[in-house]
């Protein structure tokens, strides 16, 4: 049992090696400046590989813990290859032509955005795109059971000027990505009709209402509403009249 520990233990760690100091590209990975990938991101990853869906975060503890030739570094919930600069010689600095055709993965939820502001770095500093549909579709997995697909037109994007830059030799990293060089499946019916409504809704500010009385569910109330208002009327006739009678000189104050 020992031994059956041990060489579990040796396996991941070999996988590890490969992953964050070789070939990250390849498992859709991109470490940080610093070269770093969270554990959370690692382990999806690791969880993707045939035999390993057993791997959980103390699995990886275990690695670090025998971890005698400090081949791994760890920052709280990063971790990185003590080779990750060999590894980011790799992610260009300088942009060049990509493929006329990259693909990204987005959530369902998200898509109805994308095809209004188009792609966006979010959180990350780059789009990250992928040269195959199948890692694009690995990648989007991690996030969305259900992603939506897209193809981008890199190649008409570079003669535009954004600027794309290759990553190992499975993915690309860009700025942004407009929306014209973005082409997906169209929305849902249920979906383009949702945003159809939260546009007409958009019409009415934030935080504010309008209330009718005439359309007041309360029928009593409605009417108070209309007492109310014929009230006002009333008294709004008598201050006008009141105005009148002191132009003529007729209204006279009594004592």
């Amino acid at each position: 049992m020992v031994k059956k520990n041990i060489r579990k233990v040796g396996n991941l760690s070999r996988l590890m090696t490969y992953m964050l100091g070789t070939r990250p590209d390849e498992f859709g990975l991109v470490p940080d400046r610093e070269g770093y990938i969270t554990i959370k991101e690692l382990l999806k990853a690791i969880n993707e590989e045939p035999g390993t869906k057993y791997v959980r975060e103390s699995h990886i503890r275990e690695v670090l813990l025998h971890d005698r030739d400090g081949v791994f570094e760890i920052d709280e919930k990063k971790i990185r290859s003590s080779q990750w600069k060999v590894c980011l010689k790799s992610k260009g600095q300088n942009p060049v032509p990509p493929p006329k055709i990259l693909f990204k993965g987005v959530k369902k939820k998200a898509y109805p955005f994308v095809l209004k502001a188009g792609l966006l770095p979010g959180s990350k500093d780059h789009v990250l795109l992928a040269t195959n549909r199948d890692l694009s579709t690995r990648i989007a997995h991690r996030l969305d059971q259900d992603p939506v697909l897209l193809e981008i037109k890199a190649g008409s994007a570079h003669e535009n000027g954004i600027r794309f830059y290759p990553f190992g030799d499975s993915l690309y990293l860009a700025d942004e990505i407009p929306v014209q060089f973005i082409s997906g499946p169209p929305l849902p019916k249920d979906v383009a009709l949702k945003e159809k409504t939260i546009e007409k809704k958009s019409e009415i500010e934030p935080g504010s209402f309008i209330l009718r009385a005439e359309r007041d569910p309360d029928f009593k109330r409605r009417n108070k509403a209309k007492k109310r208002a014929g009230w006002k009327e009333e008294v709004r006739k008598g201050r006008k009249r009141k105005r009148a009678g002191l132009e003529k000189g007729v209204l006279r104050t009594p004592f």
